[in-house]
C-alpha cells in the first residue's frame, strides 16, 4: 500500500494510505450513476408532464451537474463527492494545508485532459502519490480515510488489563485525532515541543480537562486511556 508523508503547520509529519486506484474508480463510477439518475429523471419527468423546454434550457439543465458536479461537491464536502464520501477517500494537500478553491478549481480545469485515453490512471499508476496530472498541478492527492489498523496496532501501546482511567472524557476522542496525538509524540523535529502544547492545550480546551500534568504526559494519558475505553 503507498502511503504519503504530509507536513502539517506545526512541521509535524503525518503518514496518510494514498487511495487506491480501484477507490479512486468506483468513486467514479457512483458519480456517474448519480448524474445519468439525475439526467435520465428530469427527462422522464419532463416527458410526462408533457412540459415544453426550449433546448437550450435543456442543455444547460442537463449539462450544469455534469460539468460542474466535481469541482461544487468538493468546494462543498471538503475534498469530496458522493463518490468519495461512499469509498471514504478525500483530496488533501501535500503541505498539509486546507485545500482551497484555487486547489480544487486546478484539478477540475485538468480533469478534461486526465479523461482522455485514461491518461490519469496511467499518472496515478506511475506517480507514486496517487496523484494525477490535476493533483501534480494543484499540490495535491487523494488519500484513504480507512482504518485498515486496529489502533493497538497502529499505536503500538500494550495496556495492562488494569489500566486506570485518568480522563474518562478521552472516550470520545476520534481514532484520527488519537493518531495525530502519537505522530506528534513519536516527532524528533525542533518544532515537536510547540506542536504538543498546541495539541495539548486544544484538548484541554475541547473537553473542559483541568490537570496539573505536563503536556506531554497529559496527551499520553489521553491516548491511553482512549485506546482502554475503546478496544475493550
Amino acid at each position: 500500500m503507498e502511503t504519503v508523508h504530509i507536513e502539517t503547520t506545526h512541521n509535524v509529519a503525518l503518514h496518510y494510505e494514498v487511495a487506491t486506484i480501484v477507490d479512486r474508480g468506483i468513486a467514479v463510477l457512483i458519480d456517474w450513476l448519480l448524474l445519468a439518475g439525475w439526467t435520465i429523471a428530469l427527462v422522464l419527468i419532463t416527458r410526462k408532464l408533457d412540459i415544453f423546454v426550449p433546448d437550450w434550457v435543456e442543455i444547460i439543465v442537463l449539462g450544469f451537474p455534469w460539468t460542474f458536479y466535481h469541482l461544487i461537491s468538493e468546494i462543498w464536502f471538503d475534498g469530496q463527492s458522493l463518490g468519495k464520501r461512499a469509498r471514504n477517500i478525500k483530496v488533501a494537500r501535500l503541505d498539509g494545508g486546507q485545500p482551497g478553491i484555487g486547489n480544487y478549481l486546478l484539478r477540475w480545469v485538468i480533469r478534461l485532459v486526465d479523461s482522455m485515453f485514461f491518461l490519469g490512471a496511467v499518472v496515478i499508476l506511475f506517480n507514486g502519490k496517487g496523484q494525477r496530472l490535476g493533483d501534480i498541478a494543484a499540490g495535491t492527492t487523494v488519500i484513504s480515510l480507512k482504518q485498515r489498523l486496529t489502533l493497538n496496532d497502529t499505536l503500538l501501546m500494550d495496556l495492562p488489563e488494569d489500566h486506570q482511567v485518568t480522563f474518562p472524557e478521552a472516550a470520545r476522542l476520534s481514532d484520527a485525532h488519537a493518531r495525530l496525538i502519537k505522530e506528534v509524540l513519536a516527532n524528533t523535529s525542533q518544532a515537536r515541543g510547540t506542536a504538543i502544547e498546541t495539541l495539548a492545550q486544544r484538548f484541554r480546551q475541547e473537553f473542559g480537562t483541568n490537570t496539573e500534568l505536563a503536556s506531554e504526559a497529559f496527551l499520553k494519558a489521553l491516548l491511553a486511556d482512549h485506546i482502554f475505553l475503546t478496544g475493550r
